[in-house]
Order: structure tokens, then C-alpha cells, then sequence
């Protein structure tokens, strides 16, 4: 709507993501990470969204060929859908599905594996083929001093010490405006009629995130015999969330594919109200 009555500038969806990716996340990883405990089968949790992310990158690497996909779209697959949404659907998710006792598990495979995966690799890999013409020492640059990794980083640093009250406030306000943004920038972006032209990759994408990954995954779990573990349960219910809204913004940012990375989150998490219910009950038995 407000995209079509034009009250907007063209850069409105930049000036969003500025905010959402170099204020908002960051303080939202400062406080969750800085609380969080640490279960006894961490490296089991934590080990889902990189299988996610290892599986999904193959699959997309085998089909550019026989597609004729670009360096770019794959990229901008990649970073949208080889990293689940974890956060802005997965803690609402499963508060709806398993409780809100589980959301801490959630916290850790999100911050640990989805937002560590994102901020290096991800990012790294997109700033390389957006950028090719940057001396690596730069590249290096941008990577290691994105502002969210340098919050995950100095909230396990600060583990130790007691965040003050009008901080720990501050920190809860600036993250609480992630979402509604997020969703509220990916609009802006959204192009629907663009559907035609991208169908294939659209497809493919959200046939690999919502339903192919995510059965990669719990089968390889399957075979360790992990899978009636609870905490392993919230991880895998985690890897069958939608396209993640952050990697789908780093992608924009980088004009990679555009509009394909909103379209897979455009799609994808209406789509995935429908998916994850049959997650859930697969995995609860």
C-alpha cells in the first residue's frame, strides 16, 4: 500500500535494511547471547543449521548447471534459503508448537549456528561475488567487522558482568523493532509479478529450504539415533523454517538477483504456515 501510493523514496528499502542489519540485530544478539545457558548436547543443536546450510549449498551447486543458473543467483539462493529463518518465525514458531520452555534451544541454534553461518560465510561469499574488485584484505574487512558478529562476539565476552537495567531495556527496544521492519522492508521490495520470470528459481529454492533440506537433515539424524532427543527436536523444527529475512536482505543490499531474494521470502514464510505443521508432527513422532 505504501509503496503503491508512492510516499516513499526509491532507497527507502536501503535506509530500512541499514538500520535493521548494522542497529537492530546487533542488539538483539547482544542480549539474547549474553543470557543464554548452554545445554549438555550443545554440539548436537548446534550442528543442524550447518548440515542445513552444507546440504542446501550442494543442491543448488549440482542444479546450476542443468538450470543455467548465474554465479549471482545462486548466491542469492544461497543466502536466502541455506540458512532458515531461526529467529523472526522460528522463536514464534516454536513458542506456538512446543512451548515457550523450548525458545532458549531455539536462541542457541539461531545465534550459534543460523546468525554465525550468516555473518561469515554468507556474507563473505556475497561480498565476494558483489564485490570481486575489492582487495581480499578488504573484503576480510567488511566481513569481520559486521556489526552483528562484533555484538555476538563482545556478548559472550561480557557473559561474565550484569547488564544494567536501562541497557538491557535499550538493547530489548532497539531489537523488538527487527521484525516488524524486516517484513516491512522485504514488502517494499517485493515485486509479484516478477514470479513469472523467476519461477524456476523460486521454486527450487523453496522446494529445497521448506521441504528437500530440512528431510536431509532429519535423516542424517535419523542415523545417529538422536532423533527422540527434545532438545535435537527444536533444532530440526528449526532447520524447516522459511527463507531467512536477513540473508535475504544482505543479498538486496548487494543487488544480487533482485527481486529473487524477496520473492523467496515473500512466498516462502506465508508458505511455510502450511509446512510447518506437518514438521511438527513428524517430528514429535
Amino acid at each position: 500500500m505504501v509503496r503503491r501510493r508512492q510516499r516513499l523514496p526509491a532507497q527507502a528499502a536501503a535506509v530500512v535494511n541499514t538500520w535493521l542489519l548494522d542497529i537492530a540485530l546487533p542488539a538483539l544478539v547482544l542480549r539474547a547471547m549474553h543470557t543464554v545457558t548452554f545445554p549438555g548436547n550443545l554440539a548436537l543443536v548446534v550442528a543442524a543449521p550447518y548440515l542445513l546450510f552444507a546440504l542446501s549449498t550442494a543442491l543448488y551447486l549440482l542444479a546450476a548447471r542443468p538450470m543455467g543458473l548465474s554465479r549471482q543467483t545462486v548466491t542469492a539462493l544461497v543466502a536466502a534459503t541455506a540458512v532458515a529463518n531461526t529467529s523472526f518465525v522460528g522463536f514464534p514458531m516454536v513458542t506456538v508448537f512446543f512451548g515457550a520452555s523450548s525458545v532458549p534451544i531455539a536462541v542457541l541454534v539461531d545465534q550459534l549456528g543460523s546468525f554465525l553461518l550468516l555473518n561469515t560465510v554468507v556474507l563473505g561469499a556475497v561480498t565476494i561475488i558483489a564485490g570481486s574488485s575489492l582487495p581480499r584484505a578488504e573484503l576480510a574487512r567488511r566481513v569481520l567487522t559486521a556489526p552483528a558478529l562484533c555484538a555476538l562476539v563482545a556478548a559472550l565476552v561480557l557473559r561474565p558482568l550484569t547488564f544494567p537495567g536501562w541497557l538491557d531495556s535499550a538493547l530489548a527496544s532497539l531489537g523488538a523493532t527487527l521484525t516488524p521492519l524486516a517484513l516491512f522492508s522485504i514488502g517494499l521490495q517485493l515485486e509479484v509479478r516478477a514470479v513469472r520470470q523467476w519461477w524456476r528459481e523460486l521454486a527450487l529454492g523453496l522446494g529445497v529450504k521448506l521441504v528437500v533440506a530440512p528431510a536431509l537433515v532429519v535423516g542424517i539424524y535419523a542415523l545417529t539415533g538422536t532423533l527422540g532427543d527434545h532438545d535435537v527436536t527444536i533444532a530440526l523444527f528449526e532447520a524447516a523454517m522459511p527463507p531467512m529475512v536477513a540473508g535475504a536482505l544482505i543479498a538486496a543490499r548487494h543487488d544480487l538477483a533482485t527481486p529473487l531474494p524477496s520473492l523467496l521470502v515473500g512466498v516462502g514464510v506465508p508458505l511455510s504456515f502450511a509446512t510447518l505443521p506437518v514438521w511438527s508432527l513428524l517430528l514429535k513422532s
